[in-house]
């Protein structure tokens, strides 16, 4: 009798999305074009990207679907028909949700990233039966670096100071066109999917995402700061949501008032003022540009307020000095958005900015009809400021906990993210 041979594994069909867009430059392109990365030692050199392995339509693949290049190397990496730059192997698979943060400097916007990273991290499967996983952990690398200081430093009693986004540097990518070298801004890239015990699990191709999100530095946003050799700011055009960091605290007048409630002092509290609503004017004006939106227009999509800072001027809001939850448990253990807690401190917060920066809360909602506001606390706690100097010598791990960092995109996913966060009264 002949022996038994093994069982061929089962085939599985994978479907490709007809057309995609890349997240570094922004280009569409058919999946069928998509270029596969060489790894032969031979097969260096890449007109796009110089010391890189050359970008190849391929011919031949491997029974795991895998390129074979010309020197007959398996290949497992994929990149942009136009940039070159690599991108995660499930974009030509799931839909992208394109998502921009800006603000002022000083505004907090890089401790939030991390913080929001890390507890969506923890939240999403924990309670909403959501993963959250790096797509792509180079372009993530400045990040995950910001949330092990964090998070995961061995030193609990150190002081921990994030650097502020840059303008160019690792937050960015330089693409050779010819002559001319274009820097794109490198986004984060996580894949957020339905796990099994999600009601949407037998439908994780069409239900998942491949969250982009971009980062700019306040400076992106000044007169004369983008030009063809650095379009840093052209993925708001992309953008199915936008956040906008504000930082109360720079208001004088707020700092006043708030160092009156909680007696401390004025500096305690805060001691950078920028005029917010400018950077956020030319923001939207970037926007209509890229977007070809008239003046008047208003955008369809929506915008998040995320109000950082909220350890130091809660006292002014009168919700205590921590929010709840924001989602309640319901039958088969998941849990579902409290929409109705959302909605009632957004409204709450909005009239506490009408009353210190009308302004801002003007611009906002001149510019679309859907404005959410959040407030947040990426550290929970103050930093701890040096007695001599009286400069800021940071924020100690062991005393960082977050408030509501991971809600402004809960928010975003719950109403824009194809079903992935469920709402309390249907999970």
């Amino acid at each position: 009798m002949p022996a038994s041979q093994p069982a061929a594994p089962p085939r599985i069909l994978i479907r490709l999305r007809p057309r995609v867009t890349c997240p570094h430059c922004w280009q569409g392109f058919g999946s069928e074009d998509i270029r596969w990365v060489a790894t032969h030692p031979d097969l260096q050199n890449d007109a796009r990207l110089g010391d890189e392995g050359l970008r190849f339509l391929p011919t031949r693949f491997n029974v795991q679907g895998n390129a074979v290049d010309s020197r007959g190397m398996i290949c497992h990496e994929v990149a942009c028909p136009n940039c070159h730059l690599r991108v995660p192997r499930p974009l030509v698979e799931v839909p992208p949700l394109f998502a921009s943060i800006a603000g002022t400097p000083s505004c907090g916007k890089t401790y939030f990233l991390a913080s929001m990273a890390w507890r969506l991290r923890n939240v999403l499967p924990g309670s909403f039966g959501v993963s959250f996983t790096d797509a792509d952990p180079i372009s993530n690398l400045p990040l995950n670096e910001y949330e092990n200081l964090q998070f995961y430093n061995p030193d609990p009693d150190a002081y921990v100071k994030l650097a502020k986004t840059q303008t160019e540097g690792d937050l960015y990518n330089l693409v050779r066109y010819g002559e001319q070298i274009v820097r794109y801004p490198r986004p984060f890239l996580f894949s957020v999917r339905p796990a099994k015990e999600h009601p949407l699990f037998a439908k994780t191709s069409s239900a998942s995402r491949l969250l982009c999100l971009y980062d700019n530095a306040g400076e992106s946003f000044q007169p004369g700061s983008e030009n063809a050799a650095a379009p840093v700011t052209r993925h708001l055009a992309q953008a199915q949501f936008l956040m906008f960091c504000f930082d109360p605290t720079q208001e004088p007048r707020l700092r006043r008032d708030c160092a009156e409630r909680s007696g401390r002092s004025e500096t305690d509290i805060g001691l950078e003022t920028y005029r917010q609503d400018s950077v956020f004017h030319e923001m939207v004006a970037r926007v209509r540009q890229h977007g070809a939106l008239h003046q008047n227009q208003k955008h369809s999509r929506p915008l998040i307020i995320v109000v950082t800072k909220f350890d130091t001027w809660s006292p002014l809001l009168g919700m205590g000095e921590r929010l709840p939850d924001p989602w309640r448990q319901k039958d088969g253990g998941l849990c579902g958005l409290d929409h109705a807690l959302i909605d009632e401190v957004s409204n709450r917060v909005r009239d506490l900015l009408r009353k210190y920066s009308p302004s801002m809360v003007s611009a906002a909602e001149s510019f679309t009809d859907h404005v959410v506001y959040v407030p947040v606390s990426a550290t929970g706690c103050l930093p701890v400021v040096d007695s001599d100097t009286g400069q800021s010598l940071g924020v100690s791990p062991k005393d960082i906990d977050p408030i509501w960092a991971e809600t402004p995109m809960l928010v975003a996913l719950a109403r824009w993210g194809g079903g992935l966060v469920l709402p309390a009264d249907v999970a």
